[in-house]
């Protein structure tokens, strides 16, 4: 029997488990998704005026993106495609019983792009998706050729460095042999997950997964089939190989590189260089999303200040009735780009209608127009060394208080300055000092270290430091090498722990991949570990 391939896994994974999994009659307010709108698009990436009904294609678009593109869009033509036909039928059905009547839904395969929407797209909507195909720059070499001249790409892909927990949940669940082939195994990972104690930074990361509560949302984010992630660097090379560039990061302010770069003294790296740090410190808190345009686009266009056009006019008979409640009591909007909610007074709703007095509403982002919204900072400059990095930072160091595996992605960060002189940043010390104004770590009671490098060291500095200043260590191939301490007692506890789950597939497990579980699910109470 043939092995099926990896795009055959993913179609069925999404056709069995179509995502997200939201209420069909839940509903947003017309003017929540206005960062969504083309024209706010078009001026943020300094492409000037979007044209009055640009054509919109949301490639790969799940049971839910329509709903909203339709709603910040009500001019446009859309189209929304996905590989999923149960995918494509819920979002269908999604849009019209919400009265969404200008989106098209035919099927298409990213990775087959003789499926693909005829035709050339004003904005191009691929978000969550281009890291889960076998050739990514293919594909978003096509997507570019798709593009309008000043045409905007928004491209989300997830971070190598923050997604490390969910990787490491992945791993935990592909050694207990679940996957999104049997219906009951979403479950199962469930109770597996939750029977750790609280302190464990897996559990941590599984409940504050906005989508751990449904079945749909377990199997997508711990149970997926082919997902990946890209580092920073990574990212801009596949950008500037597509034919593209940065145009604007769609990131709450703190993963903006020029403010970042300027908060943290980093000087003038590149763009890349900024957002890789801050994914590498667990300070990013989201994914990778960028509005690309093409290389070779026109130059970017600072259009005169004019009023967000959800804002002044245009909509349907309902979205008039919310303008109104806004011009009377005004209202809080969410912001995806901006530090919090936009906090709107009924006057602020009223000038925004007769575009008067737009210069005091610029702060809200309701406003287009009036400057250049791009980086400053050169969108891309190779790490030459990275692939050494990733390498070492992914290796099963042997010895008397070795890193801990579960923690690795901590100790890359504790390491960079030191392995990688040649990227210019201050010490570990340093670096601590710099960030003690902006860090958030995720740390507090029962978690207090582990999440982040820079709540980690601050408890354990001492041990940080100590382990800096040691030689280097072996790197054994894998877990088949290795011995723990008490190496018996640890496969013995681990056996004892899946025969407390009826249902869990009960396949061979050899004693590397039973060191590996040990490690996953027993080896978060220090920071090092002892491999022989």
């Amino acid at each position: 029997m043939a092995t099926p391939t990896l795009p055959s896994v993913l179609r069925a994974q999404y056709e069995a488990w179509p995502y997200p999994q939201v209420p069909l009659l839940g509903s947003l307010p017309s003017t929540h998704p206005w960062e969504l709108h083309a024209d706010w698009l078009w001026d943020r990436a300094g492409s000037g005026r979007a044209p009055a009904r640009p054509r919109v294609w949301i490639a790969g678009c799940g049971t839910f993106e329509p709903y909203p593109w339709a709603l910040a869009n009500p001019r446009a033509e859309i189209v929304a495609t996905d590989f999923a036909q149960s995918s494509l039928a819920i979002a269908a059905r999604r849009c019209r019983l919400h009265g969404q009547r200008h989106v098209a839904f035919p099927a298409a395969d990213l990775a087959d792009p003789p499926t693909w929407p005829a035709g050339r797209f004003d904005v191009i909507e691929c978000y969550g998706v281009l890291m889960n195909l076998a050739d990514p720059l293919a594909a978003l070499q096509g997507l570019r050729e798709r593009l309008t001249e000043r045409g905007v790409l928004r491209l989300m892909v997830y971070p190598h460095w923050s997604r490390a927990r969910i990787f490491q949940i992945q791993r935990l669940a592909r050694l207990l042999g679940l996957h999104a082939g049997d219906r009951s195994h979403p479950a199962l990972l469930r109770a597996v997950v939750k029977s750790l104690k609280k302190v464990h930074p897996l559990r941590f990361a599984f409940t504050s997964y906005a989508d751990c509560r449904n079945d749909a949302g377990v199997v997508d984010g711990f149970l997926h089939a082919g997902d990946r992630g890209f580092t920073a660097f990574q990212l801009g090379a596949l950008l500037r190989d597509a034919g593209l560039a940065p145009a604007f990061w769609f990131h709450r302010p703190w993963a903006q590189p020029d403010a970042m770069a300027q908060r943290l003294e980093l000087g003038e790296p590149s763009q890349g260089f900024v957002l890789n740090y801050l994914d590498l410190w667990q300070e990013l808190r989201g994914n990778f999303v960028v509005c690309a345009r093409r290389a070779e686009a026109p130059a970017r266009e600072v259009q005169p200040l004019r009023p967000h056009p959800l804002f002044a006019g245009e909509g349907s008979l309902r979205h008039r009735l919310r303008l109104s409640r806004l011009r009377w009591l005004g209202g809080r909007l969410p912001s995806r780009t901006g530090e919090q909610a936009v906090q709107l007074g009924a006057r602020d709703a009223r000038d925004l209608r007769a575009g008067d007095r737009l210069e005091r509403l610029v702060g809200t982002g309701l406003v287009l127009g009036g400057r250049d919204h791009g980086s400053r900072l050169p969108a891309h400059a190779d790490f030459a060394r990275e692939a050494e990095f990733l390498q070492h930072a992914a290796g099963l160091r042997v010895g008397r208080r070795a890193p801990n595996p579960l923690y690795a992605h901590l100790f890359a960060a504790f390491e960079l300055a030191a392995r990688h002189p040649e990227l210019g940043l201050r010490d570990l010390e340093g670096q601590m000092g710099r960030w003690l104004p902006w860090a958030d770590p995720l740390e507090q009671r029962p978690v207090t270290f582990g999440l982040t490098p820079y709540g980690t060291y601050t408890k354990l500095r001492r041990n940080v430091q100590e382990h800096l200043e040691r030689g280097a260590l072996p790197v054994a191939a894998g877990y088949g090498e290795v011995r723990l301490r008490g190496d018996g007692e640890a496969l013995a506890r681990v056996k004892g722990f899946l025969r407390g789950f009826a249902g869990l597939p009960a396949g061979p497990r050899d004693d590397a991949a039973l060191r590996e579980l040990f490690v996953l699910l027993f080896g978060y109470e220090s920071l090092f570990v002892t491999m022989e």
